[in-house]
């Protein structure tokens, strides 16, 4: 399993909220990926048997979803 904690900035760690959140669980759904939101925390469940193709290929949806949430959520 793999945690993320998404945060407004470094330095004040102040949690994403959930509106943005929610947006990226939706953004990575419709992109193909799977993932758990819970508030801040974002996290993926990849099988023991993913290849590093498929890791990578999950990278860059999850990249993508970022970018098309903070186009879509203002942050702060």
């Amino acid at each position: 399993m793999i945690g993320l904690e998404l945060v407004e900035d470094r330095d004040g760690k102040k949690p994403m909220g959930k509106d943005f959140t929610m947006t990226l669980f939706q953004e990575c759904l419709r992109r193909g990926l799977i993932s758990m939101c819970y508030g801040h925390i974002i996290r993926i469940n990849p099988p023991l048997i993913v290849t590093e193709e498929e890791a990578l290929a999950g990278l860059d949806i999850f990249d993508e979803a970022i970018a098309a949430t903070v186009r879509q959520v203002p942050v702060g």
